[in-house]
């Protein structure tokens, strides 16, 4: 018995351990992607899902993604940007690319947000 609880004690130390990134978002962002510190394809979707009562706007390399480029699930609160010809970011960078997500509270308003930022590679 007390070799199973030890047992059962490793793996959930080795599954917390090998994923850390959970815990590096903020509580009003439940998920990003790519994944911070991923390698993706040039033309990979950038993704931000958001806590219930949050929105938010994107920045890609320092470019302000417009709202008609993006592309919103309101019942998922998610929001989504493909690269792609004709917008004003047409494929993500060879190399380092960063993404900052500008998020607040619907009930406060844009003037009380919080941003932030996670890299990530693409070739």
């Amino acid at each position: 018995m007390l070799a199973t609880a030890a047992a059962l004690f490793a793996i959930a130390v080795f599954v917390y351990v090998g994923n850390p990134r959970s815990t590096d978002l903020p509580v009003a962002i439940q998920s990003v992607g790519p994944e911070p510190g991923s390698n993706v394809l040039s033309q990979t979707d950038v993704t931000v899902d958001l806590a219930v009562g949050y929105t938010a706007e994107l920045e890609i390399n320092g470019i302000k993604i417009p709202e008609e480029e993006l592309f919103r699930v309101q019942a998922l609160n998610s929001l989504r940007y493909e690269p792609q010809e004709g917008k004003v970011v047409a494929r993500l960078l060879p190399d380092q690319n960063c993404v900052r997500v500008f998020y607040w509270l619907i009930a406060q308003g844009a003037s009380d947000n919080t941003s932030y930022t996670w890299c990530f590679d693409a070739s």
